[in-house]
């Protein structure tokens, strides 16, 4: 089985840091044909952790975004979880690191994580915030009860051509850029022109450092050591067709997964999150309760 041939999507490389891979994949030149494997259940939770962090659930936005993302779907979720939201430096109303990086941004995670006392808990990111996720799960993963990621991979696709491109039009219109790659990168145009405020408030020195650190990443050679439970939710963006997700999610990088579902959202662009909120949270929430 093959995938339909389809354009490349205008949100091509915003999706950047976690939605990179989909326009990638959705390209003529890659064409998924193989299902994952059939995943096998987690392993069991030792006795002296049952009970811990039950109830935790962290929130990380993505590239370009800050903690306010999270408004819609947090009256839902916070009925039925400890519910925190982490907001990525320089992003919001949280200063810039000095060296930004995705390895220095998992740190300062985990430092903000014992500073709130948790013990256990849910993450859930999304873009590029599913990325720091993943990289703090698969580093810690005693630490993590579950893992859920929306419209991010385990490796990035975008071709050498694509990261000059990128490189090179930061430098030379930043604003012009960033807009660009934001303003429709939903079918909800009011979605769109937050995105593009957000985006443009973001410290420019960040979001840049950022994006291309993200280049390079690929932990799809990790994913099969781990064994905190997954999820993936994917956005229309995301996973363009429907019935070819496994096809999707082996390009993506997760093949060899271990505890791993998957859930597509029809007729959402990548802020599924302000889209479809309660639909988002029943569907993260129902997960959480179901991998127990």
């Amino acid at each position: 089985m093959t995938l339909r041939r389809r354009a490349m999507p205008a949100t091509l490389v915003l999706l950047l840091a976690g939605a990179l891979v989909a326009s990638a994949a959705a390209s003529d030149t890659a064409r998924p044909t193989a299902a994952p494997a059939d995943t096998t259940a987690p392993d069991p939770e030792p006795e002296w952790l049952e009970g811990i962090g039950e109830n935790e659930l962290v929130l990380i936005h993505g590239l370009g975004a800050d903690r306010t993302v999270w408004e819609r779907i947090t009256p839902y979720l916070k009925n039925q979880f400890d519910l925190h939201v982490y907001e990525l430096h320089g992003h919001g109303q949280t200063p810039a690191l000095e060296n930004p990086s995705l390895e220095n941004e998992v740190a300062a995670l985990r430092t903000w994580i014992e500073e709130q006392g948790l013990y256990y808990p849910t993450l859930v990111g999304h873009g590029l915030g599913g990325m720091i996720a993943m990289r703090y799960t698969f580093d810690h993963p005693a630490d993590v009860k579950r893992l859920v990621v929306i419209d991010s991979a385990p490796k990035q696709l975008a071709t050498a051509e694509q990261k000059d491109d990128i490189a090179r039009r930061l430098l030379e219109d930043y604003d012009r850029f960033v807009a660009s790659r934001y303003v429709s990168i939903s079918p909800d145009e009011t979605v769109n022109d937050r995105a593009v405020d957000m985006a443009l408030r973001t410290d420019s020195a960040t979001f840049a450092s950022l994006l291309l650190d993200s280049f390079d990443w690929d932990v799809s050679d990790e994913i099969s050591n781990q064994s905190v439970p997954m999820l993936v939710v994917g956005s229309q963006s995301f996973l363009p067709d429907a019935g070819y997700e496994r096809q999707y999610l082996t390009m993506y990088g997760f093949a060899d997964a271990r505890a791993l579902a998957f859930k597509r959202l029809e007729g959402t662009g990548h802020y599924c999150m302000l889209e479809k909120p309660t639909y988002l949270g029943s569907v993260i929430a129902v997960w959480v309760k179901q991998s127990d």
